[in-house]
């Protein structure tokens, strides 16, 4: 005897609707995850030199310009008053001060 598609269809979705019940989920125990470290020297994603880095795979120069961007700065622009970034080459602030 030749089942029609709906047998079918409604034969799949009871195989369906039993295999979750049988299943038995172990859960994981977070303290038995291993805690993987980010990488402290490595190449950096936009300079590409061999430098400390951070989570983001940013050195702290290309991090520091990254954020400004995020902010409307381009390069060559002088860094805005609340950009308190330190050690950068050719860095330039609006105001020095006094």
């Amino acid at each position: 005897m030749t089942k029609t598609a709906t047998e079918v269809i409604e034969e799949v979705l009871a195989e369906k609707a039993v295999a979750p019940e049988t299943e038995v989920r172990e859960e994981t125990d977070v303290k038995k995850i291993p805690q993987r470290t980010p990488p402290k020297r490595g190449l950096c994603r936009r300079c590409g030199e061999n430098k400390p880095i951070n989570r983001l795979m940013l050195c702290y120069p290309c991090w520091v310009k990254s954020e400004l961007e995020n902010h409307g700065w381009r390069e060559g622009m002088p860094h805005p008053d609340w950009c308190h970034c330190e050690g950068i080459k050719d860095h330039v602030r609006r105001s020095n001060g006094n």
